[in-house]
């Protein structure tokens, strides 16, 4: 049984109806025919830009370049996704303008797992850096939609616990999210039991319903 921290998140603040997809959704990432459900990764682009960017020793010319390629890509199928390609034009110049003085120096990204009996949760950060001699694990966020505060708690509750287990060394300060359209960076907290034990309480619900689930 596998989720990922997001669909976490999204799940203990979610009504009944909407809990049960998420957890469908997980369960059966393929159709009945055997096609895996159809994904958009809407942000991507952004996300190697940033990634190659900081691997060039934050060259700005990287993040240029991508905003010009994805500028000319949608001129030239102006029918084709169009909107995508705006917000990641835009995620792009909000991190240039907010975090791209950012000293990363990226590593190799981990994929620690947070575990509860059967349940594994994914809580592979976006970038995994080293700044100044501290190791960091980072999500990125671009939406235009302000997160809930609770979710982005949640997220750096799980990956701070997980990367514990793996013995990555990073402290709670050092889990990092993100928001670059408000130019926010939220940090973990290092206690916070009563979080954990309502995000293990999830994860409970979540094995039970697995069992018992069916693919529609």
């Amino acid at each position: 049984m596998r989720i990922t921290v997001k669909v976490l998140a999204d799940y203990m603040l979610s009504s009944a109806l909407r809990q049960r997809t998420l957890v469908r959704d997980s369960k059966f990432p393929k159709l009945k025919d055997g096609k895996p459900k159809p994904q958009i990764v809407r942000y991507s682009e952004t996300r190697a830009a940033i990634r190659d960017y900081h691997e060039s020793g934050n060259d700005i010319a990287v993040l240029l370049t991508a905003v010009e390629r994805l500028t000319k890509k949608r001129a030239e199928h102006p029918e084709k996704d169009s909107g995508r390609i705006d917000d990641n034009v835009r995620a792009i110049k909000a991190y240039i303008a907010h975090f791209s003085k950012n000293k990363f120096t990226v590593l190799k990204t981990p994929r620690p797992i947070y575990f509860y009996e059967q349940v594994e949760v994914s809580a592979t950060p976006d970038l995994y850096v080293e700044e100044n001699g501290t190791r960091k694990l980072i999500k990125l966020d671009f939406n235009q939609q302000k997160p809930k505060d609770d979710a982005v708690k949640i997220m750096l509750k799980v990956m701070y616990e997980a990367a514990a287990s793996a013995q990555l060394g990073v402290k709670p300060k050092d889990v990092v999210y993100l928001d670059v359209s408000r130019k926010e960076q939220h940090t973990g907290a290092k206690l916070n039991t009563s979080l954990k034990k309502q995000i293990d309480a999830a994860l409970a619900t979540i094995q039970d319903m697995w069992v018992n689930i069916k693919q529609e």
